[in-house]
């Protein structure tokens, strides 16, 4: 499935990886999750993972519990057969949490933030703008093949979703929260994004017009937050605390 800039919804009706805060425990990488054998490449396993919610967007957290309760148990029986281990699991987990995640999408927003030239490097060819800062190598693999940016403004919030499944660029936000993947959300967000946007505690004005972008197997959007006010006298590293996963997925303000 295509992206659809021109279907995008006009509705008008953080960070470094040594943040003791951005630091994610194994119990919560675990949560709302699945395994699923997978390639050698990566150990004989793959472990689809995502961070505790902490929206308020309404979901059946029942399909959240099969989920933890899936998640362990097939750890468990494919540790007991051998075709994985323990450190399998703990080294995928340790990947997600020490070198693709938020913390690497927070140094790009930072940067663009006090650097208008990158900016808009970065809207025009991501891949390429990212490519020039000191992040882990990588970064254009593993669900970041075809990363694209867009930007809000005064005018314009932007809206990331994957009305097909759950495409994400992993590298700079990490793994998707499960209600990113949940139909209700994925559905909603398409038909009513300010209605949803509300129930993240993010009202949007009705002047502000609202655009979704759906992210697929060939573009995996994120956003680029506006800069809050009263930060002009921090550095680069001091924004890139207050930039979170949330923000660069459109349901929150930094």
């Amino acid at each position: 499935m295509g992206t659809h800039p021109e279907n995008s919804v006009s509705d008008s009706s953080n960070i470094a990886p040594d943040d003791s805060s951005l630091r994610v425990s194994r119990r919560k990488l675990l949560v709302a999750s699945t395994a699923v054998a997978a390639a050698p490449a990566i150990g004989g396993a793959l472990v689809e993972t995502a961070q505790a919610q902490q929206q308020q967007f309404q979901y059946s957290t029942d399909r959240e519990a099969r989920s933890v309760a899936r998640a362990l148990a097939l750890e468990s029986l494919l540790v007991e057969k051998g075709i994985i281990t323990s450190n399998t699991v703990n080294t995928v987990l340790s990947f997600f949490e020490t070198q693709m995640g938020p913390f690497n999408g927070a140094k790009v927003v930072a940067r663009a933030w006090i650097d208008p030239a990158f900016k808009q490097a970065l809207i025009d060819d991501t891949p390429a703008a990212i490519a020039k800062l000191d992040l882990p190598k990588g970064m254009a693999g593993a669900e970041g093949e075809h990363m694209r940016a867009v930007a809000n403004s005064p005018a314009v919030h932007n809206l990331v979703i994957c009305t097909l499944c759950s495409c994400y660029p992993w590298p700079v936000l990490g793994l998707p929260p499960y209600w990113y993947k949940d139909p209700t959300f994925r559905a909603r967000a398409a038909r009513e994004p300010r209605a949803v946007l509300k129930e993240f505690g993010l009202n949007i004005a009705p002047s502000v017009e609202i655009k979704t972008w759906d992210s697929s197997a060939q573009i995996r959007w994120f956003v680029v937050p506006e800069r809050p006010a009263g930060t002009a006298g921090k550095s680069e590293a001091e924004l890139a605390k207050l930039i979170t996963a949330e923000g660069m997925m459109g349901v929150a303000r930094v």
